[in-house]
């Protein structure tokens, strides 16, 4: 078997259950339309990783090799997100750091330096999220994505457009027109707010520029991505207590030096199945859930939505997560997924809770550079443990016995490890294990691990004030001496993540046809 092969395999194919009866017959018409928006926002994030892959990309699915076709189908290029990104084809470079964001030779100080020459005004357009920066004569040009990606935009709105004179539903029909305007106009806002809002809907859709992931260079620039999505109102209405009683989950976390939470009018948890993905969504490894809108402003004046993607964090506990807790733990057997949705649940919560701005008011996001991503995973891992233990039993949060959560939290923390210890979600994972392991409160017996429940509340505490703290006052330097100190594998986790070579590292989703 060759390598790319035996990469490939590595993603259990599973057929994604959803159920399209419940959707009414006018938004089932609509689906292709809104699938056929979905399918350019993938051909505009293949442009953002390199602005000549959309043409490559289509070369290859065109062409014979099936090997090579598989592999891009899945990562949505030659790039492995297993390992930082790196090609696995000869005649393809390895990913950039500022992917195709940034000029081709800079480096990121060098782009620093140039940004830091710039006007005040042109300063902040070069470090908005939603910018492309190209060289021009002795400076830089900056170039906002609705400009930049100009046509293939004009496409999604199209499709947008006409997937909202299908639909019935009035709220939807109107968020859709509206994101398809923001789309081409960068003003995002609105359509942002709009969706925070929509909770009635059957039907849901994510469509736009949001996570920043992909910027290895200045961490600032967000990817485009797509996600559609059944509602689930009976789950979702289970989870009501904890959303009304996100007040009191907030009082948990640390808000050192004065800095500002984001707080907003209102944060509604909805559970869906999802129907389909794009962009930076379909590229390899799956959400289970994610937390959105990310602007600072809409989560401080109207809040976030939390989307819990029920039928694929299943099929990924199921195919993966079991496995690896029999593999690598003691008595890993003991696990079970009720607390492991709670802890996903609440780590999406955990993203709206503690620092937000600094006491000058600056967002935390862009003060610690492209160290933020892996320490905001850390705090929203944290918390979610942290809430679990501290407040289970009490605000809609079930109590779980303290053995199985916590091997099931483990269990998780090596799942999410296999992604790339130098991958965001990865890195955070293994900054926890670290500080665990240090703390004495995970330990290894010769080749599987134990994790005590005496003192793991205070050690957890700690971690959440140490992450907290780093948002709200760090430099950037000190936040990359922090990953440094903890973001590094030891031998034990080296030697575990090998013996996981028999696992699928996560799932391959066949979705529903329409």
């Amino acid at each position: 078997m060759s390598d790319i092969n035996r990469l490939i395999k590595q993603f259990k194919e599973i057929s994604i259950e959803a159920d399209l009866s419940v959707l009414p017959d006018d938004i089932r018409e609509a689906l292709p339309h809104l699938v056929n928006a979905m399918d350019m926002i993938t051909r505009i994030f293949l442009a953002q990783q390199h602005e000549s892959l959309p043409y490559h990309y289509d070369e290859v699915m065109d062409g014979n090799d099936e090997e090579r076709r598989q592999f891009y189908e899945l990562f949505k290029g030659p790039y492995n997100p297993l390992t930082d990104y790196k090609s696995e084809f000869k005649d393809i470079n390895d990913r950039r750091k500022g992917c195709a964001f940034y000029p081709d030779a800079l480096e990121d100080c060098r782009i620093e330096n140039k940004i830091d020459l710039l006007d005040e005004e042109q300063q902040k357009l070069a470090r908005d999220h939603y910018t492309v920066i190209r060289d021009k004569d002795e400076g830089l040009e900056i170039i906002p994505y609705h400009i930049f990606y100009a046509d293939e935009l004009a496409e999604v709105f199209e499709e947008l457009e006409t997937a909202a004179d299908l639909i019935d539903h009035e709220e939807l029909s109107s968020y859709l027109i509206n994101r398809a305007e923001a789309l081409i106009s960068g003003s995002y806002r609105d359509s942002d707010s709009q969706w925070v809002r929509l909770t009635d809907s059957p039907l849901d859709l994510v469509i736009g520029p949001y996570e920043v992931y992909a910027d290895a260079l200045l961490g600032i620039k967000a990817t485009y991505e797509s996600m559609l999505m059944i509602v689930d109102f009976e789950k979702g209405a289970a989870l009501k207590e904890i959303e009304n009683n996100l007040d009191k989950l907030a009082t948990v976390f640390p808000m050192p030096a004065q800095s500002k939470g984001a707080m907003g009018g209102m944060a509604p948890i909805v559970v869906v199945n999802q129907i389909y993905s794009g962009g930076e969504a379909a590229q390899g490894i799956m959400a289970a859930a994610f937390n959105l809108p990310n602007d600072a402003w809409v989560r401080g004046n109207v809040g976030w939505k939390q989307v819990m993607l029920y039928n694929v964090m299943k099929a990924k506990f199921d195919a993966v997560t079991k496995e690896i807790s029999q593999k690598v733990l003691h008595g890993g057997e003991n696990i079970d997924f009720e607390p492991f949705f709670t802890f996903v649940l609440l780590h999406e919560i955990s993203h709206g809770l503690g620092p937000a701005y600094r006491k000058d008011g600056s967002e935390v996001a862009k003060c610690i550079g492209s160290s933020y991503v892996a320490i905001e995973e850390t705090k929203a891992d944290t918390g979610a443990l942290y809430l679990i233990l501290k407040l289970g039993g009490q605000f809609g949060i079930e109590k779980y016995d303290d053995e199985v959560l916590l091997k099931t939290y483990l269990a998780g923390l090596f799942r999410s490890m296999r992604f790339g210890v130098h991958e965001a979600h990865g890195m955070s994972n293994l900054i926890q294990f670290n500080w665990l392991f240090k703390k004495g409160v995970i330990s290894v017996d010769g080749a599987k691990f134990s994790i005590k429940v005496d003192n793991i509340l205070k050690t957890a505490e700690k971690l959440l004030e140490k992450v907290c703290h780093i948002e709200a006052a760090a430099t950037a330097d000190e936040a990359e001496a922090f990953l440094d100190e903890y973001g590094k594998p030891g031998v034990e986790v080296l030697s575990a993540l090998d013996s996981l070579s028999d696992i699928p590292t996560d799932i391959k989703a066949v979705f529903p046809g329409f």
